[in-house]
């Protein structure tokens, strides 16, 4: 089965201020039906990085804590390695270690830093290009861009037959989420035989009790849901009917539930069925809030808004950037200095510079601001970015 994760906001901030004297990062396209050949080119890559490292005259302690790390995800060190994604068995680490490559995705990000026992790895349901890259930071791109474009949405499927929360990602099989403390069955959720109250019980009559019951499950599903979804800003879309989608909505508190719904009596889907609903959904949710903040940019400009590259990289050092809209595939080598965002061009990309455009993104995304990766053809008069800022700057 595929796995995917996308760091959150904050845990991306920490990655993203981190600075050391050497940080690896390495990506590369994975197929989910062939993990061998996955592991083989983690491999590869692992052995560029730790040439580079040699070439680089890094220490022999430092470059031994990278192949030790390397090692253990790979299988060949019989060693346990506990990441913040991924948790290898301490009893037998290599049976994680074969589950880990063969839940691969499309993609896979590997973080490490040296003289440490742990490293981020993140399976990605985008493909990034093959890089094994030493510096002084993270290479974060391909996280960016995963972060940014319309890739998942949660499907919480909500009736009197019972309740599951889906996790839809573009060019994924649909999966259940596990939600502790919440039963596919509402009896049992409630600890009450049924929502339906056919004759007096207690202080339930009839209609009356039901429309207590309902409201009572609906908030227990919210309290389930906001737990298992504790720090995400992942939007969600309601698959529901009414009553219960109305009741849901008055009691829900998870802060990105979305206006559109899957309508109907979702007892009637199955998990795959609704994930193909949801995707739609999440397509134009994203396409109509490019389409606001572009309008928006329109009645900003000149003076809280702005589409030059430079100005923008200023703004986002300063954390002066609101929203920004951004065309990711397209590159724009140079550098960004860290002291006061002034950007130096470079005629091409090669191993001193890197994308000015994802490097306004990552500062962006650092001061919270809220970062749309677009398309190329939705973009302003061809321009490559557009910021609405907080104030004039």
């Amino acid at each position: 089965m595929m796995h995917i994760d996308i760091p959150g906001l904050q845990e991306f901030k920490a990655l993203a201020t981190a600075r050391g004297e050497v940080f690896v990062s390495l990506y590369l396209p994975t197929s989910p039906l062939h993990p061998d050949a996955n592991r083989i080119a983690f491999k590869d890559l692992a052995k560029d990085v730790i040439l580079q490292l040699r070439e680089a005259a890094v220490s022999e302690r430092i470059i031994e804590s990278f192949e030790r790390q390397f090692g253990v995800l790979s299988g060949r060190i019989q060693k346990s390695l506990d990441d913040n994604k991924y948790r290898l068995s301490r009893a037998n680490p290599l049976a994680s270690v074969e589950e880990f490559w063969k839940s691969q995705a499309h993609g896979l990000g590997v973080l490490a830093r040296p003289e440490t026992t742990s490293m981020h790895t993140y399976r990605l349901p985008i493909r990034p290009k093959p890089l094994a890259e030493v510096a002084d930071r993270f290479h974060l791109a391909p996280l960016i861009r995963a972060m940014t474009s319309p890739l998942e949405i949660f499907v919480l499927a909500i009736s009197e037959g019972g309740a599951r929360l889906l996790h839809v990602v573009v060019n994924m099989p649909t999966a259940r989420v596990p939600v502790p403390h919440l039963s596919e069955d509402p009896a049992d959720t409630l600890h009450h035989p049924s929502l339906h109250v056919r004759a007096p019980r207690g202080r339930l009559q009839n209609l009356e009790g039901e429309k207590i019951l309902e409201a009572q499950y609906a908030r227990k599903v919210d309290r389930a849901v906001e737990e298992a979804l504790v720090g995400r800003s992942t939007p969600m879309v309601l698959a529901a009917a009414e009553p219960m989608l109305s009741i849901f909505r008055k009691v829900n508190t998870y802060p990105h539930l979305i206006a559109e719904v899957i309508e109907g009596n979702p007892d009637h889907r199955s998990d795959a069925q609704l994930g193909d609903a949801a995707l739609p959904i999440l397509d134009r949710l994203y396409r109509n809030e490019v389409k606001g903040i572009l309008a928006l940019y329109d009645e900003l400009k000149p003076y809280r808004a702005t589409s030059d590259v430079s100005h923008v990289a200023h703004a986002a050092t300063a954390a002066a950037v609101e929203r920004l809209v951004v065309d990711l595939d397209r590159v724009i080598p140079g550098l960004v200095s860290d002291i006061d965002g002034s950007v130096t061009y470079s005629v091409s990309d090669d191993a001193e510079t890197y994308s000015v455009l994802d490097e306004v993104a990552r500062r962006a995304l650092c001061t919270d601001a809220r970062v749309v990766c677009a398309r190329s053809e939705e973009m302003p008069a061809g321009h490559a970015l557009a910021a609405i800022l907080r104030y004039a700057f």
